[in-house]
């Protein structure tokens, strides 16, 4: 028995972009940790005028 998915494409906005210099700081660090399986977390947290920083 063999199943064939299909993949649909939505037209839904990145939940996070980063810019070129912000690509440019991570392979940075990456680099200075000399790891290449080095991965980024992102969080976000309470304050601020919007209610995020």
């Amino acid at each position: 028995m063999s199943t064939v998915a299909e993949v649909q494409e939505l037209d839904i906005p990145s939940p996070l972009v980063f810019t070129d210099n912000a690509a440019k700081k991570v392979k940075e660090l990456i680099e200075e940790e000399g790891s290449p399986d080095l991965k980024v977390r992102v969080f976000v947290s309470g304050g601020g005028c919007s209610g995020f920083q």
